[in-house]
């Protein structure tokens, strides 16, 4: 029996479900702490947490490739986050935005298949186009209609992170720990002065933000982007990507509970059916890699 095709440990199952759980959750987070501080603010808060556990780790950029490392250090950190924190501030309900977040999956194969010229089959690329279908398709809700712009910006951050993670596949080899510390780096530096020329009331918020978003600042950088990325580094070192992906759309049914339940926000069938397209779009494009795997 080979490494890919084994029966996930226990520990690892755990690790799995703790990781959707994790992200579903800081999903909620997040959005409490945008509603109360600047976003562009808050992303720098966030990472901070993250560098000062981190910045030990900090190693020399890969020799020979630092064009393609920057790169990927600008669309995974200020790009991706400084575009969706904003995204979030200005929508009114946090379950679209996180249906848009899942884009990343299909993205990165339409990347992969431009960048590294890898061969994509029709079943992959039939799961890309639900994907961005289902997503598209909940505009059709007026309630999302009208946040259209806040989705839009959303999407286009998740693209970003799509495209960040074929860089980070094309340059091989990166230490979990040290690409974290890079990535934070590189958006501290960069959200803070970001947020000083494009945001104001920045210490007005900061003086008078509640202990829930210093608490959900706490948990987005040490347990969302820490611990959770470490687990599933380890995961995909040990399994094959497709096996791990279907435990991750756990993520948006939590955010969508947990949507409803604390922030009160409305579900509505139209929503249901766009999250069930795009939910299924990505599952598409797993199968389709272990079918591809499999006859490889």
């Amino acid at each position: 029996m080979t490494t890919h095709s084994r029966a996930f440990a226990p520990l690892d199952l755990l690790q799995l479900l703790s990781i959707a759980v994790i992200w579903g959750v800081n999903n909620i987070l997040a959005k409490i702490a945008v509603d109360a501080l600047p976003p562009m603010l808050t992303v720098a808060l966030r990472f901070l947490f993250v560098l000062v556990v981190l910045v030990w780790f900090i190693r020399q950029p890969p020799a020979g490739n630092l064009p393609t490392f920057l790169t990927m250090l600008a669309f995974i950190g200020p790009v991706h986050f400084g575009i969706q924190y904003t995204g979030l501030k200005l929508a009114s309900d946090i379950a679209p935005m996180v249906v848009a977040m899942q884009l990343w999956a299909p993205a990165s194969v339409v990347f992969a298949a431009l960048l590294l010229k890898e061969r994509v089959s029709p079943l992959r690329w039939a799961g890309v186009a639900v994907a961005f279908l289902g997503t598209a398709s909940m505009n059709f809700d007026p309630a999302v209609f009208a946040q259209g712009g806040a989705l839009a910006l959303v999407s286009l951050a998740s693209i970003s992170y799509g495209f960040g993670t074929v860089l980070v596949r094309r340059l091989g080899g990166m230490d979990v720990w040290s690409t974290q510390a890079w990535i934070a780096l590189a958006i501290v530096p960069s959200m803070a002065s970001a947020s000083l020329l494009f945001e104001s009331g920045q210490i007005e918020a900061v003086v008078h933000a509640h202990w829930i978003v210093w608490a959900a600042l706490i948990f987005g950088g040490l347990i969302s982007s820490i611990v959770a990325n470490a687990f599933l580094f380890g995961l995909v070192q040990k399994y094959e990507v497709s096996r791990t992906t279907p435990y991750l759309l756990m993520t948006p049914v939590i955010s969508f509970t947990l949507a409803a339940l604390v922030l009160h926000n409305q579900i509505t069938p139209q929503i249901l059916f766009g999250a069930a397209l795009t939910i299924g779009g990505v599952l598409l494009v797993a199968i389709a890699e272990r079918r591809f795997k499999a006859v490889a």
